[in-house]
């Protein structure tokens, strides 16, 4: 595990912006959506639409996991609005609804802002970050570009169970003193 943190993930410990977003029911900031949730956050979730069964297995498998650590996955399309058209019909028309998540366009790209501050760390700039960030707006880990296998899946799951585990412990000891 040690190797896979060492090549595919990163400490970052950086607020992310509050960024405005545009939803159905109007105009909003990211942070004001998901409070005291954690946040998955893709910046190309157009890649994550299945070219088969078992990919959409594994992606529904993943989404429900998820849920279940009070973690919502949040799409940024970054590439072209056609694909982002593209990426929420998909989801919309295929995921069930309890798997449903956000996926907003974003001209201003949010994962840039980031990606600029790791670069100025002197950290390695990698295609498709993914961002983990706690309830308070924090994005604890950037994961290295995406893909849509299983194992991939898991070691993510796996970081953001142990991650999500130790703020519940953190908070139910600090609730006790």
């Amino acid at each position: 595990m040690r190797q896979y943190e060492n090549q595919h993930m990163v400490w970052v410990n950086k607020k992310i912006p509050s960024i405005p977003v545009k939803t159905h029911f109007g105009n909003t900031f990211l942070n004001k959506l998901f409070t005291n949730q954690w946040l998955l956050i893709y910046s190309n979730p157009y890649d994550l639409i299945p070219s088969n069964e078992d990919e959409r297995k594994n992606l529904e498998d993943f989404l429900a996991s998820l849920r279940n650590m009070n973690c919502q996955l949040v799409g940024f399309s970054s590439r072209s609005f056609a694909e982002h058209l593209e990426c929420t019909n998909w989801i919309n028309s295929f995921l069930p609804d309890e798997d449903l998540f956000p996926v907003f366009y974003q001209n201003e790209n949010l994962m840039a802002s980031l990606e600029n501050a790791e670069d100025k760390k002197g950290t390695r700039r990698v295609q498709n970050p993914i961002y983990l960030v706690d309830g308070a707006g924090v994005a604890k880990i950037r994961f290295e570009g995406q893909t849509k296998d299983s194992v991939h899946f898991r070691r993510i799951l796996g970081k953001v169970g142990e991650l999500v585990l130790n703020d519940q412990l953190a908070f139910q000891t600090s609730f006790q003193s």
